[in-house]
């Protein structure tokens, strides 16, 4: 007797970045900003986004990645899909703010002078 017997669950899937994460994020970003990280409206929204996005316990928050990656190859597939969500929200949130560094980076790069 081969394959499985294992049922599939038909779920729809859940969009993990949606308006109110972004709105979240936004928010989160300005009290940051702002040197407010202990408020109790920061702690709120740090956790709430952070199990919005389905992140576990262990999971590193959006707002405190490191720039530099762990040499452990578990936990850095974990930080790059926190990494990557930090990205996607950031562009989301602030659009144009994010295509105005990365023409800076690239003129930074030496990519020379405009035509």
């Amino acid at each position: 007797m081969s394959g499985t017997r294992r049922t599939p669950i038909d779920r729809t899937p859940r969009p993990i970045l949606d308006a109110e994460s972004v709105r979240m994020f936004r928010r989160g970003s300005n009290l940051m900003d702002e040197g407010r990280e202990g408020e109790k409206e920061f702690v709120k929204i740090r956790l709430a986004l952070h199990r919005r996005l389905g992140l576990k316990p262990w999971h590193e928050n959006v707002f405190d990645v490191d720039d530099a990656a762990p040499d452990d190859p578990v936990r850095f597939r974990e930080w790059k899909r926190v990494w990557s969500l930090r990205d996607q929200l950031a562009e989301l949130a602030w659009p144009q703010h994010a295509r105005e560094e990365e023409e800076d980076e690239a003129d930074d790069a030496g990519a020379g002078p405009p035509p």
